[in-house]
């Protein structure tokens, strides 16, 4: 059985190469829904390999809500690629990250829904979205959205969602986020991280 350092090793190998292909996908198709499909494939078949490189012991639980645990350094403007262990009932408002992500499953359920926007942004503050898709992620699925494309998340069952998510942009460089709480017909937005992180 391999030992924690050469698993270790491995796993930073393997994210290596799929961030490389991943920047010669955008290089050469820039990043629409066709080269977003690709990556989503690349990204399912990292996290098919399950324990053998994620093992649990090496991904903390959180002690609550949700957790992000980098595997790559990166810096400036990289890519963020993180596992995700999110407990049972966690939730996420709908929002929209401004910028693309794909994420695969590992083990759990979580339930993405999607949305669009009905109004047109004009007013601050003020604003309406409707679903228009719902998706049951589980081992051996995933998702990909593009910059500004709106989503929120449930896990469900009784087991912790662990997944594997890339961003555009590693978190502590991330735009700004923007919220929507359709039940009172209002968004509130995150600032942006990324002036933050170079102080």
């Amino acid at each position: 059985m391999d030992d924690l350092s050469s698993i270790a090793a491995k796993r930073k190998e393997a994210c290596t190469t799929l961030l490389r292909r991943v920047r010669e996908i955008q290089s050469g198709e820039g990043m629409g829904a066709a080269s977003l499909s690709r990556i989503k494939g690349l990204l399912i078949d990292l996290a098919a390999q399950g324990t053998a490189l994620f093992p649990d012991e090496d991904f903390a639980m959180p002690d609550a809500h949700g957790r992000a645990h980098m595997l790559d350094n990166a810096a400036d403007d990289g890519y963020g690629l993180y596992l995700t262990v999110n407990l049972p009932g966690k939730e996420s408002a709908p929002h929209d990250h401004g910028i693309w992500c794909v994420n695969a499953a590992l083990s759990g359920t979580e339930i993405q829904r999607f949305y669009r926007r009905t109004d047109d942004g004009r007013k601050p503050g003020f604003a309406t979205i409707e679903q228009i898709a719902e998706e049951t992620m589980g081992a051996g699925s995933g998702i990909a959205m593009l910059d500004h494309d709106i989503h929120g998340t449930l896990v469900v069952g009784d087991k912790p969602s662990r997944a594997l998510a890339l961003y555009g942009y590693a978190l502590n460089r991330f735009p700004a986020v923007v919220f929507f709480h359709p039940q009172f017909s209002s968004c509130r937005t995150v600032p942006s991280k990324r002036g933050a992180a170079r102080t």
